[in-house]
């Protein structure tokens, strides 16, 4: 019986070197390939930060200007903004 564990638990030592051999090596091969997105296109993923960026601006925007009470009163607008500033601004610095 302990021949037989000690050729099991040979054979899964075996197995295991082996796999992490292999690991090891596909890790090695695909690396140079596998490289960040941004590295491999930089003008691309540049323009798409920005038109994702000035769209979601141009759209809150809209929908505030599509508010009436705040449409003709800018000082509400502008007083609310600097509101949700300070506020986030003070729970950023809370969270450290």
């Amino acid at each position: 019986m302990d021949t037989i564990k000690h050729s099991v638990n040979k054979a899964l030592h075996g197995a295991q070197n082996t796999a992490g051999k292999v690991e090891k090596d596909i890790e090695h091969l695909i690396q140079p390939v596998q490289q960040s997105v941004f590295t491999r296109f930089p003008i691309l993923f540049t323009l798409l930060v920005t038109f994702g960026v000035s769209t979601t601006f141009l759209a809150i925007e809209k929908i505030v200007l599509s508010i009436p009470y705040l449409n003709s009163h800018p000082f509400v607008m502008l007083v609310i903004g600097l509101g949700v500033l300070i506020v986030t601004g003070t729970l950023y610095k809370k969270l450290g």
